[in-house]
């Protein structure tokens, strides 16, 4: 049976390098730097071995961040090559990625440069996860050729544009709210705060209401399920008793909507900003 996988492109270029990867056909990793090709004497190294394991009709999933996945495609022979002779595998100081260790693929036309929120969750939940650069994918007992169909037919080609970074939306609502937290609730008085959109796993305000309960405030310019797992963590670690958990958005998933039903202590507070001429 096939399998399928995701590859981040960790570079600090993450658009140019799926880009790269399409335009040559190829996905490819890094290996901390070492020249030498991966083989059974640096298998410590997971990402190399789960490397090395994909093999012909293997499904990929070229993975950007910012929750984004750029390309899908199929790899063709499952060869492996050790290159710095292409731009992918050419050293960055010779303006290259560095990702000397690759396999050909071929990629789809579609879809391409979506959300990995489009699949469902026990897809979208495998992806995104910090300091993994491949991913071997659980196929949650299902047949390869039905969760490969399913990843095809909910991807929407740019749902998610990057020229709409999430952080950036989510930083406009904390600096929002920094000063008009009482627009969301009278009596709501912030305790702490973010100083700035960060990867610390730590909510954006921690408040309190004008009964004195505590109230764990969490941000986002568009909410997912994962959200209300998220907001739930905090609760659980974040503050004693059982502090109400407020998810403040744009918009809200429909999978985000769903979850948030199963636990009532989750508060979900729609952000309409109105603009006035002055």
């Amino acid at each position: 049976m096939n399998s399928i996988y995701a590859i981040t492109t960790h570079h600090e270029r993450l658009d140019d390098a799926a880009d790269a990867w399409r335009e040559l056909g190829v996905c490819a990793i890094g290996h901390f730097g070492d020249e030498e090709r991966l083989d059974k004497s640096n298998f410590l190294y997971k990402g190399g071995a789960l490397f090395l394991k994909i093999k012909k009709g293997d499904l990929i999933l070229a993975y950007a961040g910012d929750n984004r996945i750029a390309y899908i495609g199929e790899i063709k022979d499952g060869e492996y090559i050790h290159t710095n002779k292409n731009i992918v595998g050419r050293d960055k100081d010779d303006g290259g990625f560095g990702y000397r260790n690759q396999k050909r693929v071929k990629w789809f036309d579609q879809p391409y440069d979506f959300s990995r929120h489009d699949l469902p969750p026990f897809l979208f939940k495998q992806l995104g996860g910090h300091g993994r650069t491949v991913v071997e994918i659980d196929l949650n007992r299902q047949s390869f050729d039905k969760v490969k169909q399913i990843i095809l037919t909910n991807a929407k080609s740019q749902s998610l544009s990057p020229g709409i970074n999430e952080d950036t939306v989510k930083a406009g609502i904390r600096n929002y709210l920094k000063k008009r937290i009482h627009s969301i609730e009278e009596g709501l008085t912030i305790t702490k705060s973010e100083s700035r959109v960060s990867e610390a796993d730590r909510p954006d305000f921690l408040a309190k209401d004008r009964k004195n309960r505590p109230v764990i405030i969490e941000c986002k310019g568009r909410a997912y399920a994962d959200a209300c797992e998220q907001i739930e963590r905090y609760g659980k670690n974040k503050a004693k008793g059982k502090p109400r958990l407020m998810l403040i958005a744009f918009q809200f998933d429909d999978g985000c909507l769903q979850e948030a039903k199963k636990n009532p202590r989750i508060e979900l507070v729609q952000c309409d900003l109105k603009f006035h001429k002055v």
